[in-house]
């Protein structure tokens, strides 16, 4: 190769001279400068969505702490025991003439014996309490000759004890 590039004219040795450099520059920039710098941008971009995702993780991590504390409030929309709220809000509801027994069950329940109450009534009197913070943790249901009529025996706990 010595031999070749020395048989060369001047001219010659200073034009391959500058292609082999410009072969070398080629090279590096096409195996080293173009990888890091596809790799940085692509970077760049990665960062880039992650801080979006966290700052929609931070607003979405300030409107639950909104929403717990409007529902912590918002859900006991009852005032009183649920002994009293349980009596009130069944008489509301039609139930008041159906409704034999209600009775406190530990520190948070309350246990209630409806017969012959209309089954359509019982479940919309149950999702009221519910949307007032009452659970309903069992619940037996007996049919009765008449349609549309039931025995009942539920037991409900504050959701929010």
């Amino acid at each position: 190769m010595k031999e070749w590039y020395a048989g060369l004219a001047q001219r010659e040795r200073v034009l391959v001279t500058g292609a082999a450099i410009l072969l070398v520059l080629l090279l590096l920039y096409a195996m080293i400068w173009q990888p890091l710098s596809d790799a940085y941008l692509r970077m760049q971009k990665g960062v880039q969505v992650q801080q979006d995702t966290l700052t929609w993780m931070q607003q979405a991590s300030q409107q639950i702490k909104v929403l717990k504390g409007q529902a912590g409030r918002g859900n006991r929309g009852f005032q009183g025991s649920l002994l009293a709220v349980v009596d009130r809000s069944a008489q509301a509801a039609g139930l008041g003439q159906a409704m034999k027994r209600v009775e406190p069950e530990g520190r948070d329940g309350v246990r209630v014996w409806l017969e012959g109450a209309s089954f359509d009534s019982l479940i919309s009197w149950l999702g009221t309490l519910a949307s007032q913070g009452a659970e309903v943790s069992t619940i037996t249901l007996e049919r009765q000759d008449i349609p549309g009529r039931v025995d009942a025996r539920v037991n409900l706990k504050d959701r929010n004890q």
